[in-house]
């Protein structure tokens, strides 16, 4: 009988609780569903943002992230979805200019009735 039971709903307060990777996992496995966008809103809230063009999320870097940031200049990170891990950016930082979604555009707007 407990295979027939039905799991609780899961409820977008429960997110917050999430590692990064299950929030990375929910939103690339559930494309087009309600909690692909709680799980981007998540990831902003947690300072990561989602680059348009090349379809990554970036964070700047932070002490703890292994990067070598003793000479002061801006470093970011970025979620590699093929090898499930995050990486140094050494691309050009001025290609991610521009090219983040804002967080207004994140923000999951809830229809008013």
């Amino acid at each position: 009988m407990c295979y027939y039971m039905n799991p609780p709903a899961l409820k977008t307060g429960h997110l917050s609780k999430f590692t990064l990777e299950i929030l990375f996992y929910v939103f690339h496995a559930m494309p087009k569903d309600g909690l692909q966008a709680y799980a981007a809103q998540e990831l902003y809230s947690r300072q990561w943002r989602y680059h348009v063009e090349l379809k990554l999320w970036f964070k700047r870097a932070e002490p703890g992230d292994g990067v070598d940031l003793s000479d002061g200049a801006t470093k970011y990170i970025y979620f590699d979805w093929q090898t499930w891990d995050r990486r140094h950016f050494s691309g050009n930082i001025q290609q991610l200019a521009g090219g983040f979604l804002s967080e207004d555009d994140v923000r999951v707007k809830v229809p008013s009735s």
